[in-house]
């Protein structure tokens, strides 16, 4: 009998060892702004659960919510996860965070904490009808009330002894366990591993590293704007000062940094940086290189703005972000102008101002008198230079061809300050 006590014991013992070791529960963090950036996190941070074969996963919820597109993201991977989910709100689930919240296989509240308050921003009909579908198609998967969830998203719906028409909906910790929304309500956190049968030394908490939190903050869409306001605006600066220095300096390190956060975190492809670069370098040929303003200029804007529309997480956000970026890229490219002036290759370039008449230059003023007169270069036109007519040096651009310096030149046409030529042939 002592023997069979003996083994009885051991045989218990090893059961619970067994069980434990196979206990494996991750616990992630939902704190702050819902963006691309916390998905990518929440994305990378479910893969290392899986990939430990874990039992149980612990969503921990604080946020007044963010963006809907990453909010759907996590919520769908919530929903269809294959491991035991819990959705943990310790103080607040608002907007956004509260869909995550109701994607939990579990949803545990702590004394004091709220979900709720779904507003959608546009607050547009076909926006509040999408997100109320999402919140009433996530309560029915888990088993809870469906008019409570769509409540906290359209303000038209009462619900008698909860909610009257033209309220939205949040819910105490207290009032939606009342309501058998939620599955439980503890006091402190120490509670919810006691409710869920865990010991705390079983639990991997996993936390946003450094480059997880710089990625969300360059990805934010104001600081996103920002860095492309710099980027754009430094640019222009380097093109209208002389000489390669700040301007040129601060635009590629703002490009860079906006860049390297979307790139880090999956968003940005190098195909999309690639036609970014093709982009800018199409506009630059367009000042530098082809004359006028035409399909090298307009494809290089064009391949700019498809490039960073595919960047963030929603058309609106995108139209937002480019719109505002050109508006303030424009003002502050004024006050450049306004204060610094334009460089001499600038104004060799757009062919506005004089040079110095002591020398022999004179401005192209757009005098029709000197077309179809000849003259000749004094430099290479590359397409644009300087040509002698009369005695006179005047900016010119040539039609499209490259003139070397020497050659015979005909004015065939001047537009405003523009005066345009080609190669003079003999038998002309």
């Amino acid at each position: 009998m002592k023997n069979k006590i003996i083994l009885l014991v051991l045989l218990i013992l090893i059961f619970t060892i067994h069980a434990n070791a196979a206990n494996i529960v991750y616990q992630i963090p939902i704190e702050g702004d819902i963006d691309q950036a916390m998905f990518s996190f929440i994305n990378s941070s479910f893969k290392q659960a899986v990939q430990a074969d874990a039992d149980l996963i612990i969503f921990r919820l604080d946020t007044y919510g963010g963006y809907i597109d990453p909010a759907i993201k996590i919520k769908d991977l919530i929903l269809n996860s294959q491991i035991k989910t819990v959705t943990y709100v310790p103080n607040r689930a608002w907007s956004a965070g509260a869909l995550i919240a109701l994607a939990g296989g579990q949803l545990v509240m702590k004394n004091g904490s709220s979900i709720g308050a779904a507003e959608t921003r546009p607050n547009e009909e076909k926006y509040i009808s999408a997100l109320r579908k999402e919140f009433k198609s996530t309560a029915e998967a888990r088993g809870r009330n469906p008019e409570i969830a769509e409540a906290m998203v359209d303000v038209d719906l009462e619900i008698k002894g909860v909610i009257k028409k033209g309220k939205l909906l949040t819910l105490t910790s207290d009032e939606a366990i009342e309501n058998n929304f939620i599955d439980k309500v503890i006091a402190q956190d120490s509670n919810l591993y006691n409710y869920l049968g865990v010991k705390i030394s079983q639990v991997t908490f996993i936390e946003e590293q450094t480059i997880d939190k710089f990625v969300g903050f360059i990805t934010n869409p104001y600081v996103s704007s920002f860095l492309l306001i710099i980027g754009f605006t430094a640019l222009i600066f380097e093109i209208l000062v002389p000489g390669f220095g700040v301007g040129g300096t601060v635009g590629l390190i703002s490009f860079g940094l906006f860049f390297s956060g979307y790139l880090i975190n999956g968003i940005a492809s190098w195909g999309i940086i690639v036609l970014f670069l093709i982009g800018l370098l199409l506009i630059i040929l367009e000042v530098f290189v082809v004359p006028g303003f035409g399909i090298t200029g307009i494809g290089g804007i064009i391949s700019v703005l498809i490039s960073l529309y595919f960047l963030f997480p929603s058309p609106q956000i995108a139209i937002n972000i480019i719109a505002s970026t050109m508006i303030a890229t424009l003002i502050l490219t004024y006050f450049i102008i306004k204060y610094f002036g334009s460089s001499k290759l600038w104004s060799r370039i757009s062919l506005r101002t004089s040079q110095k008449t002591d020398i022999g230059y004179v401005a192209s003023v757009g005098d029709k008198e000197i077309i179809n007169k000849r003259g000749k270069a004094i430099t290479p036109l590359r397409p644009a230079g300087i040509v002698e007519i009369d005695n006179r040096r005047i900016d010119v651009v040539s039609e499209g061809e490259f003139i070397d310096k020497g050659e015979k030149v005909t004015v065939i046409d001047v537009k405003g300050s523009k005066v345009i030529v080609k190669l003079f042939h003999e038998e002309e």
